[in-house]
């Protein structure tokens, strides 16, 4: 049969699943042992988590929380002006666990304090991570090439711009189009990147009732190009050109 009582330390520190909280709590109401320990074992975990400054975590730092938690028989050492934090923190500690409770207890707080040093860390953890991201959000995007487009044939009026995008280690290819001729059914402007005679797709786009247009193309690595093409397709899903061609760089 499954023993509830070991399950007081993941409640207080709120790990259990849904299921388990309430399999808990039904246990908490008949159980006298839970009942005298859940208040004070809740105090002193308020008061950990509000009292300890965060601060970098030492490796050592879950050994030697065990370490003075299952000490016995040693005298306290006297406090001295100038003692670090890390020891006041120790000495905090063995004070309220000494006062408040008996040694079947201190292997549940035991559990709590490191579940606190758990916690502790995936917030650094958490700060580090978002650090990264937000110094990826700012890195400064570079126009390193521009390439103006000419419409010719039905799209003579048409216009357009592209221009290649490096933003770290990344190059991305943008098309802005402006007065292109409005597509039917499934029509689609497909853009072509052409080099040494060979095409690669760079996808395809519909303008809006203005005609205007945008697409956004990230090049694989190690690939480059020469000229720009785009044709006017029935279909979307063309591997090669079989429409007309109505714009490029020449």
């Amino acid at each position: 049969m499954e023993n509830k009582c070991e399950n007081l330390s993941l409640y207080i520190i709120e790990e259990l699943s849904e299921h388990e909280k309430e399999q808990f709590e039904l246990h908490l109401k008949t159980c006298i042992h839970c009942q005298n320990e859940i208040g004070s074992l809740q105090d002193t975990w308020q008061m950990l988590s509000y009292d300890i400054e965060e601060t970098d975590v030492p490796e050592s730092l879950k050994a030697e929380v065990m370490d003075f938690i299952f000490e016995e028989n040693k005298t306290p050492p006297q406090t001295q002006g100038g003692v670090d934090k890390k020891h006041n923190l120790f000495e905090r500690l063995k004070l309220i666990l000494t006062k408040h409770f008996s040694p079947l207890s201190l292997g549940i707080m035991a559990v709590l304090v490191m579940g606190l040093i758990g916690l502790i860390w995936n917030n650094l953890q958490m700060k580090d991570t978002i650090i990264a991201l937000e110094n990826k959000a700012v890195s400064p995007s570079q126009i390193v090439k521009t390439f103006d487009l000419n419409g010719q044939d039905f799209a003579a009026s048409a216009n357009g711009i592209a221009y290649l995008l490096q933003e770290g280690q990344d190059t991305s290819l943008v098309i802005e189009l402006n007065n292109m001729p409005r597509t039917n059914d499934d029509e689609v402007y497909q853009v072509w990147l052409l080099k040494n005679g060979n095409r690669q797709n760079a996808g395809t786009l519909k303008p809006d009732q203005n005609g205007n247009g945008l697409i956004t193309y990230r090049l694989p690595k190690n690939q480059s190009f020469d000229d720009i093409g785009i044709t006017l397709e029935p279909n979307p899903n063309n591997t090669e050109p079989q429409g007309q061609k109505v714009m490029g760089t020449s």
